[in-house]
């Protein structure tokens, strides 16, 4: 229980504290992305996805293949990004969501901080190039086969790190994973996937291999909104990135030893989440449970992580002395939500 408390605090900590904010371009927009540590190939694959960002940034024409003038890609990227940072994120425009809505500290009300920092989770795959091209094959099941892939496998490894199991695996019906991406109530776990096919190729010998100027990723989008029942067009984006600096270069080049093969395609998939939905699935595990207490009596998970660091005054003047203040409260108020909380389920048992 204590790595569940602290890890919703450190989390929190880093989604809403100001020190973080300070970071961030122009807009100031900033997204915390989380890997799970059984995911194979890290290393080489989040050097990929830099290499990635840099190469649409500052190459677009040359690294973007998918059907998209630039305007029009920055335009949907951007748009989809203000879409999901209102609902998450604050800005001058919108209040933004909570870490941990409210709990009562030391008897008053207190509210959680504002989010300010997007929250994503990210998992990686490799193909071959082989597998890769039979994707572009509209008659073929191989979109499908990509897309139930990437969100059964790759996408489910990636939310473990922030949702439980038990809320994640398909459900029977028309759509099996309905109940993450478009559920009844209207607080879906995952806001949109973004889906990435990192291509260690120029752009024009991905021309000559597939035959074509561009690709359009049409029966992909049929696919995940058959599976998901959320909307193909706002809820997913497809790219397929060259890396242009690989064009094969040979032995003794920089490239030996990066781990990047020109035959294999990493398939990178990111899913922006739902902060409101993550704190609580991490803290709703810790009101299972009631404990007998050391010193007698029956006390909840908090009681058993927290009771002597909350009610330790000394140490908390010097948290706040030290700058740590807003850690301090989110600590505080994770305990205290999972106490009342826990007391209110169990309260026979007191």
């Amino acid at each position: 229980y204590a790595r569940l408390f602290e890890v919703t605090a450190a989390l929190g900590y880093y989604l809403t504290s100001n020190e973080t904010g300070t970071l961030g371009g122009g807009g100031k927009r900033r997204r915390l992305v989380v890997y799970p540590d059984d995911q194979g190939n890290l290393l080489t694959c989040v050097n990929a996805s830099q290499v990635a960002d840099h190469a649409l940034k500052t190459n677009f024409t040359a690294s973007l293949f998918t059907k998209l003038d630039q305007a029009d890609f920055m335009n949907r990227v951007s748009r989809r990004f203000t879409a999901y940072a209102d609902l998450v994120a604050r800005s001058e425009s919108s209040r933004g969501a909570k870490w941990i809505s409210s709990a009562s500290v030391n008897g008053e009300n207190v509210q959680g901080p504002n989010v300010h920092t997007i929250l994503a989770v990210r998992g990686y795959d490799i193909m071959t190039m082989s597998e890769y091209m039979d994707t572009f094959n509209d008659v073929s099941a191989a979109p499908e086969r990509i897309i139930r892939r990437c969100i059964q496998s790759i996408g489910t490894n990636a939310l473990k790190t922030l949702y439980r199991l038990d809320d994640l695996g398909e459900v029977p019906g028309q759509s099996p994973f309905k109940h993450i991406f478009a559920p009844e109530d209207g607080k879906p776990f995952v806001y949109f996937t973004d889906l990435r096919f990192l291509v260690p190729n120029s752009i024009d010998q991905m021309r000559t291999l597939v035959g074509s100027k561009g690709a359009d990723r049409g029966r992909m989008r049929d696919a995940f909104a058959e599976m998901t029942g959320a909307d193909p067009l706002t809820a997913l984006s497809v790219s397929d990135i060259c890396l242009p600096f690989l064009a094969d270069m040979g032995e003794d080049t920089w490239q030996t030893g990066t781990g990047l093969n020109t035959d294999e395609i990493i398939v990178e998939v990111t899913m922006a989440v739902d902060p409101a939905r993550v704190w609580k699935s991490m803290l709703e595990p810790t009101l299972d449970e009631v404990f007998d207490m050391p010193k007698g009596g029956k006390g909840t998970a908090a009681n058993i992580w927290g009771d002597v660091f909350i009610q330790n005054e000394a140490l908390h003047d010097r948290m706040r002395k030290d700058g740590q203040g807003e850690f301090l409260k989110i600590l505080q108020l994770a305990y205290n939500w999972s106490n009342d909380h826990s007391r209110k389920r169990h309260k026979d048992a007191f």
